[in-house]
């Protein structure tokens, strides 16, 4: 199996990193401190789960100054976790 697809569906495997992929999309870029406000986690836990989205190459980041930006690097994530979402709530 591709390790692309592994990487992928390993970080779309918690809710705090679904909802911080939703956050970005919604928008632009934030924070790490913006994020920790923002989910009420700590920075640590924070920075872990954006780590494992970067590395899936779900989300980027740029350094401006003492802080650091995250943006969604692949905006199809958002197509394939909405299409999840309505898979999950049609009635059977």
């Amino acid at each position: 199996m591709n390790d692309q697809i592994i990487r992928v569906t390993r970080a779309l495997n918690h809710p705090i990193r679904i909802q911080i992929l939703y956050y970005l999309n919604d928008n632009q870029k934030s924070s790490v401190n913006n994020l920790v406000k923002q989910f009420d986690v700590s920075q640590p836990a924070i920075s872990r789960h954006l780590r494992i989205l970067e590395e899936a190459k779900l989300v980027k980041s740029e350094q401006v100054k003492q802080e650091r930006y995250y943006s969604l690097e692949d905006k199809h994530v958002i197509k394939i976790l909405d299409v999840l979402r309505r898979h999950v709530n049609e009635d059977f």
